[in-house]
């Protein structure tokens, strides 16, 4: 497994140095970093590259780091070697392939090619996972270490050490610069992969590709991939007539600089086409014979007048002509795919219309939202095609095409404002995303009060719109989609909600962004378990949303960049969170007491809710989270007892009896702009702590969050955090183990109370934060505060009086509950006054005593 950076220090610098830190007064340190970039937490890395730089000077060091940038480690690779070895012939074919091509792709695309390679890539795949050669990321994209990579490198090389026109696979710039212009290929490469960064003038013979039969994945490629891919500026030579090996199955060209291919004829074999933000005006004329093409993309391809006949391709699956500005019509073949499932025209500005005679049986999405001249749609689509996306908002359509009125069950739907939508029958569909009416002169508020209680909104789960200009305000009358679940706002003017929201007790999630003249969020239903507010810079007021709670959710409440929240609002989401985590904690307790069955009544949703979506990410579930800006006040005034202006901290833990549970914070400064490409916009938070105890005890205890700002309107945000934002964060599995533990001791101490006092237990807490791309974010302060319960029982302390301050929680009857005991000791918790009016008291909840006034 992938150590953290601080094991990873402590392991490399042991080998190293025989201590568990570099030396903090010469090069060394530095260089420890490079070298740790190097190991990425790999600990048979670490360790041998320790042992092999330990007592070696810096100049030394320095020359060894740079050499195993191109020469990897022997005594590394020899035992990482072992598990290639085990392989057959096909698998050791995918572990290269992925090594020297696929890194980073998605798995299923991977696999579809690799079957058609005849590699068995399913089987192959899994078969690599369960080695560790490769692993699976959240995106279920194909990672794998750079030292396992490094190693299926110098495993092709081995193949002809000095001729890279006689390997298997190529993937160095500089030598397929020389292959493709030198006429220097052969019979046995199987794979050509150009990083087209790192190269700007390329010149391809006119025999290069002739020489490659064998010739199976080629790609020239810009950074990023999918979404994150960047046009990339560079000069290319081609014969006149280019011909492709037939035996190709993958042709990737990222900003094909030509306006057409003049190759004489498309290799057959070819599974997938992707040639996205290319120059292509036109791609083959006729018909073309691909039998086995499932997938093209032509995302981007802003030339491209004309799009292809597809009647050549029968197993033809997915079509990308999102983006193709120049783009007037769809060729009528299309439709008439046996095995279409999807096609994206999104964007195409020029087209008019989407028709056809027939339509695929298969086809389950039609993307074709932001065509401002789309006038025409009319695809028989069949009544039996139910769970269909079917996008059409932010077009020009005056009606309701005919073949989408008898319709039911769409997976989701997305249309303009319109009054034609009264006309669409219930159970139409679970989600719907709205855009302006394509009538400037239409009042969306008062079309949008018209239609919801029409039939089709009776069954709605998710409502969403999207770049509604002209809607400044949500009609009263939203309190009828009794069923609704989640809502969603992305770039409206509307200014506040109805207080009628609070009615839709099933409303479990609330997302809205960049939405700059919300001022304010009224109470939302106790359902609401997920609010994500970014963006939202003129929002002032938010309203409790926490006098009902019923159920047990994992909750994350976001507010990124919303830096005009006066302090009432401030005090009244940092209530909201410790009601949460208290209302959680408190019947967590009371579930441990109870058998199974009740148990299972205790914690578990409600029947009702069992078919609704659930938004909350996997990652979170048991936690909850609120992250908010800080303007105006200290972090040490956050209410909490313990807190550092570092990202670790040491703290005394309390008593069981005295505490059942606690909720971290943590600081982070602003963060600029990063483009994230593919990767989910969030930052992921995490701590590795370990829990000492006086009698001997060392538990290691992790937890982690992440905060998203995904957005499925479109794609291309970039993560932005304007300023200093904390985040509150309680782990109800986190606090249970550390409980359970103090509790087992606890429980054989009771009977000798001369020892009472002396079963301590400290808690050691390292903080991180990630942005998606793995770069460490900066940690400016950290802290915890301990959620103790309302009855009178306290942590004991031997102090003295002058030596405190007291903080005491009030019952739900007002009395305080604190005690002394016969010793003349004060049963006090460990924490520190807070100063009056910080922006996050919550004065409901604290009450600041003196010590007389408590007795």
């Amino acid at each position: 497994m992938e150590m953290n950076d601080e094991n990873s220090l402590k392991l490399f610098s042991f080998n190293a140095f025989n201590t568990i830190h570099p030396p903090k007064n010469d090069g060394y340190w530095d260089l420890s970093k490079k070298a740790l970039a190097y190991g990425k937490g790999n600990p048979l890395a670490l360790k041998v590259l320790g042992s092999f730089l330990h007592s070696k000077s810096e100049k030394e060091w320095d020359n060894a780091l740079k050499k195993l940038r191109r020469i990897p480690n022997a005594d590394i690779q020899k035992v990482l070697r072992l598990s290639f070895n085990e392989l057959d012939e096909t698998e050791k074919d995918i572990f290269l392939d992925i090594a020297c091509f696929f890194k980073g792709e998605e798995k299923e695309k991977v696999a579809r090619i690799l079957n058609e390679c005849g590699f068995y890539a399913d089987i192959g795949i899994r078969n690599l996972l369960d080695k560790a050669l490769i692993s699976i990321a959240m995106n279920q994209s194909i990672q794998m270490h750079d030292l396992i990579q490094e190693m299926g490198h110098k495993i092709v090389c081995e193949e002809s050490l000095k001729n890279p026109g006689k390997r298997s696979r190529v993937w160095h710039p500089d030598e397929i610069c020389d292959i493709l212009n030198n006429d220097k290929g052969s019979a046995t490469i199987e794979t050509l992969y150009l990083d087209m960064t790192q190269g700007t003038e390329i010149c391809v013979h006119s025999d290069a590709f002739r020489k490659m039969p064998k010739l199976r994945l080629l790609a020239f490629a810009s950074s990023g991939i999918g979404y994150g891919r960047k046009r990339v500026d560079y000069t290319l030579s081609l014969p006149t007539n280019l011909e492709l090996p037939n035996n190709l199955r993958y042709i990737q060209w990222d900003g094909c600089p030509l306006k057409s291919l003049s190759t004489t004829s498309w290799p057959s074999k070819l599974v997938e086409l992707s040639m996205p933000y290319s120059n292509v005006e036109k791609l083959w004329d006729g018909r073309q014979n691909l039998p086995s093409l499932e997938e093209i993309n032509l995302y981007g391809s802003r030339q491209l007048i004309e799009c292809p006949d597809f009647s050549g391709a029968p197993n033809l699956k997915t079509i990308w002509l999102n983006q193709c500005e120049s783009l007037t019509q769809v060729h009528p073949s299309v439709f008439s795919l046996p095995k279409l499932d999807f096609l994206a025209v999104y964007g195409c500005k020029e087209l008019k219309s989407l028709s056809s005679n027939d339509c695929s049986p298969s086809l389950r999405s039609v993307v074709a939202y932001s065509c401002p001249n789309l006038q025409d749609f009319s695809i028989p689509i069949s009544k039996n095609q139910s769970n269909i996306h079917v996008h059409l908002r932010s077009t020009a359509l005056k009606q309701m095409p005919s073949s989408l009125m008898n319709l039911q069950n769409l997976t989701n739907f997305s249309f303009p404002i319109s009054d034609l939508l009264m006309d669409l029958p219930e159970k139409y569909t679970n989600q719907i995303m709205l855009s302006d009416p394509n009538n400037p002169e239409c009042d969306s508020v008062a079309t949008l009060r018209r239609i919801l209680p029409s039939p089709m909104f009776h069954y709605l789960r998710e409502l969403k719109f999207d770049g509604c200009q002209s809607l400044t305000e949500l009609p009263d009358n939203i309190s009828l989609l009794s069923l609704l679940s989640f809502l969603a706002l992305h770039n409206t003017n509307v200014m506040t909600f109805p207080e009628t929201i609070k009615t839709l007790s099933r409303l479990r999630c609330v997302t809205i962004c960049h939405c700059e003249r919300l001022q304010a969020l009224p109470a939302l239903p106790p359902s609401v378990h997920s609010l994500k507010l970014w963006d939202c810079k003129s929002l002032k007021k938010v309203s409790s949303s926490t006098e009902q709670l019923k159920r047990q959710h994992a909750t994350t409440f976001t507010f990124l960049n919303c830096m005009k929240l006066d302090e009432e609002s401030y005090n009244t989401i940092l209530k909201d969170a410790i009601a949460r985590v208290e209302f959680r904690a408190k019947a967590q307790q009371l579930s441990a007491g109870l058998e199974e069955s009740k148990k299972e009544e205790c914690t578990n949703v409600d029947d009702d809710f069992a078919d609704d979506f659930i938004y909350e990410q996997n990652k979170n579930v048991g936690k909850i989270c609120y992250f908010l800006p800080i303007t105006g006040s200290k972090v040490g005034d956050l209410l909490f007892h313990d807190s550092c202006a570092q990202k670790s901290m040491t703290i005394q833990v309390p008593q069981l009896s005295n505490f059942f549970g606690f909720i971290f914070y943590l600081v982070v400064p602003p963060i600029q702009p990063c483009d994230v490409g593919d990767e989910e916009l969030e930052i992921l938070f995490g701590f590795e702590s370990y829990l000492e105890t006086s009698w001997g005890e060392r538990t290691h205890i992790a937890s982690s969050c992440s905060i998203a700002w995904n957005c499925e309107f479109y794609h291309g945000f970039k993560l932005n955090v304007m300023s200093d934002h904390v985040l509150l964060w309680y782990d109800s599995e986190c606090c249970k183990r550390i409980m359970e533990i103090i509790e087992g001791r606890k429980a054989t101490a009771d009977d000798d109370d001369d020892d009472d006092d002396e079963q301590n237990a400290n808690l050691t807490v390292k903080f991180v934060a990630r942005l998606p791309n793995k770069e460490e974010v900066a940690i400016k302060a950290c802290g915890i505060r301990w959620i103790y319960p309302n009855e009178s029982r306290r942590c004991r302390f031997k102090r003295r009086r002058e030596d405190f301050e007291l903080e005491a929680i009030a019952s739900p009857n007002g009395e305080k509950g604190l005690e002394s005991d016969v010793d003349g000791e004060e049963l006090v918790p460990p924490t520190k006054k807070f100063k009056h009016g910080s922006f996050l008291e919550a004065p409901s909840i604290l009450q600041v005593e003196s010590i007389e006034d408590l007795r």
